[in-house]
């Protein structure tokens, strides 16, 4: 590692050259400067001899010095009379005083001054009688009157009231103008459908007052009181989570409002105009548990999600149960009253906390998350058969989400990519610290594992290996390029709901038990919507690699945001959407047996991909 320190640089004595031919050369370049052939530090007898010194009287060079000092002082007396120094010759003057309103170049009469050629200026003298009766001669202080008192000559100064000198001054100085495009926002302010609810204390059923549709300052101003309420009450949630402090922007900038725009808004054709999307409706649902840290993320998230998309095209199911960290008192006092003043309607929120514990060894894991599971699906499911929102409307999307760090940005550019390529299901990225996470769940096209798994403790820290079945895959990752895949969850992912309408009936499950004839893997619950999915023929399934899912902190400030594609290379943002599954997956069975402490890496098998069904 070099020093801070800069290295002593070593005397370098520049070379002398010759302009003979015979001279040698490691190159034919002429130097910049070339210095003289002859040495000067070489001496020779035959030029010593014959130079002889030169010997003047005495006399005579004492009239030379002094009609050389003479000479001087004319010209010291005649400089700086006819404009100064031309321009482009060197002086020690500075840029201003060469250009200011005096005469450019030295001021001749200060060095005339300094060498005591010009008199010091004499003030004028007045005489005055002593008290002896005889005269002496005094300075006058022209700044004194006769009884001491300083005269200020006014008449040197304009006066402030005079406009016609005001004008004149004002049109020699260009006054520069501020840049006042500020003012005027360049994307309007999209007027929502909706309205604010508060609730009536004490009212039963629940009662409300409403208002207009806040604005983004206004319905922080609401909620913050309420978290830091909640956070005081309970000493159970850590002191160290500022619930009114998101790690990610509680905003968007104007270029996520352009690329996100038409997520909220459609093209009319026959105007040629945008026009606000109101029947748009938006699935969103978790099942979560210990989320206190991340609370502050997702209420900014919630609260930006419906400020640009509209409070009425979000309906909200979360489910909370077996935390220790206060997340179902926060959850249970804020969220509810915060959507109704930001105006989700109270059909479209559904909240559950302090779901009750398990007894994990005596029950399957997979069997009870796909329950967990469809318990948050439960309000969607109730929807069916007719497939339509609470308010109507036909269903345009589900967003599923885990525990995990969120902004706005991260759900839109889900919603942006699921609209963009026209998928069936679109998933992030999740990882904890460098290595992507959900490792289990994630397989290629080549029907291989995003990365080898399990990762030893020692090799946490070293570079991923991604894809090393599938080099094309590798590739749009590289770049950031959604890319399909043949299974994911990875923390985050947008669902087309129609395969849960009948009669395709698509639901989170666990593996089928084994029989002599069949042995279906033994899989997680999420990766059988992938693999039903593609039994139905919904097989666009991608993964979105700038769209990163953290369950730290520290992984969310460092690996949490959101990187954008980065087409090029001969690469497109758009997916060549394969219609065949791979002919093999990997599968890693879960133990079909009672608890959750097991090691489904122990035994690996490759297993058909499902076969296409066509239900009657």
């Amino acid at each position: 590692m070099p020093s801070d320190t800069p290295s002593k640089r070593p005397l370098t004595i520049l070379p002398t050259f010759s302009n003979s031919s015979g001279s040698s050369s490691s190159s034919s370049r002429s130097p910049h400067i070339r210095t003289p052939s002859v040495n000067p530090f070489s001496s020779s007898s035959s030029s010593s001899s014959s130079r002889m010194p030169i010997k003047l009287p005495r006399s005579l060079l004492k009239v030379v010095l002094f009609l050389g000092l003479v000479v001087g002082l004319v010209f010291l007396s005649q400089v700086g009379k006819d404009g100064g120094v031309e321009e482009g010759i060197w002086d020690a003057s500075s840029w201003s005083e060469r250009r200011g309103s005096s005469s450019p170049g030295v001021n001749i009469r200060k060095i005339q001054n300094k060498f005591g050629l010009i008199p010091p200026p004499q003030p004028p003298i007045r005489k005055v009688k002593s008290t002896k009766g005889t005269e002496q001669q005094q300075p006058i202080d022209e700044d004194l009157n006769d009884d001491g008192i300083e005269e200020v000559d006014t008449s040197r100064y304009p006066r402030l009231d005079d406009e016609d000198f005001i004008s004149s001054q004002q049109k020699k100085i260009k006054i520069q103008k501020p840049n006042l495009s500020r003012q005027n926002s360049s994307i309007p302010k999209i007027q929502h459908p909706g309205k604010s609810r508060k609730i009536i204390s004490g009212s039963s059923p629940e009662k409300y007052t409403t208002g207009p549709l806040p604005t983004l300052e206004e319905a922080w101003d609401f909620l913050h009181p309420l978290l830091r309420e909640v956070k005081d009450r309970n000493q159970v949630i850590p002191r160290e989570h500022e619930l009114t402090a998101p790690i990610f922007p509680p905003f968007l900038t104007d270029d996520l409002i352009n690329r996100f725009k038409h997520l909220r808004e459609e093209y009319n054709e026959q105007t040629g105009e945008w026009e606000l999307a109101t029947k748009r409706r938006w699935f969103m649902v978790t099942v979560c548990r210990q989320v206190a840290g991340m609370l502050a993320d997702w209420f900014a998230a919630w609260t930006v999600l419906a400020d640009f998309l509209g409070p009425e095209s979000l309906v909200f199911s979360l489910i909370e149960g077996d935390s220790a960290d206060g997340s179902g008192e926060i959850i249970s006092y804020a969220m509810r009253a915060h959507l109704l003043n930001i105006g989700v309607p109270p059909e479209n929120i559904n909240i559950k906390t302090f779901a009750p514990k398990f007894d994990w060894e005596q029950i399957h894991r997979i069997e009870q998350l796909a329950k967990m599971r469809n318990e948050g699906m439960k309000p969607f499911y109730d929807t069916l058969p007719s497939g339509l929102s609470p308010d109507g409307n036909p269903w345009t999307g589900i967003v599923y989400y885990n525990d995990v760090y969120l902004s706005a940005t991260h759900f839109l550019e889900l919603m942006h990519q699921h609209f963009k390529q026209d998928a069936d299901m679109t998933c992030g990225w999740d990882h904890a610290g460098k290595w992507f996470y959900d490792g289990w769940v994630g397989r290629d096209m080549s029907g291989d594992l995003y990365t080898p798994f399990p990762v030893k403790e020692e090799d946490q820290n070293l570079p991923q290996k991604l894809f090393p079945s599938s080099p094309p895959t590798l590739s749009r990752y590289n770049q950031m390029l959604p890319f399909q895949v043949f299974a994911g969850w990875n923390g985050i992912t947008v669902l087309n709901p129609q395969p849960f309408y009948a009669p395709y009936n698509v639901r989170f499950r666990r593996g089928k038990p084994r029989t002599e004839k069949f042995w279906e893997c033994q899989a997680s619950e999420s990766s059988f919507i992938s693999w039903d999915f593609w039994k139905y023929g919904f097989s666009r399934i991608q993964v979105v690699p700038g769209v990163h899912a953290t369950y730290g902190k520290e992984d969310a400030m460092l690996r949490g945001w959101v990187e954008w594609p980065n087409p090029g290379n001969g690469l497109s943002e758009d997916i060549d959407w394969q219609d065949e599954p791979p002919s093999k997956v990997r599968c890693h069975d879960w133990p079909d047996k009672p608890g959750k402490g097991y090691w489904a890496w122990d035994t690996v098998r490759w297993v058909d991909s499902p076969k296409l069904e066509i239900p009657k």
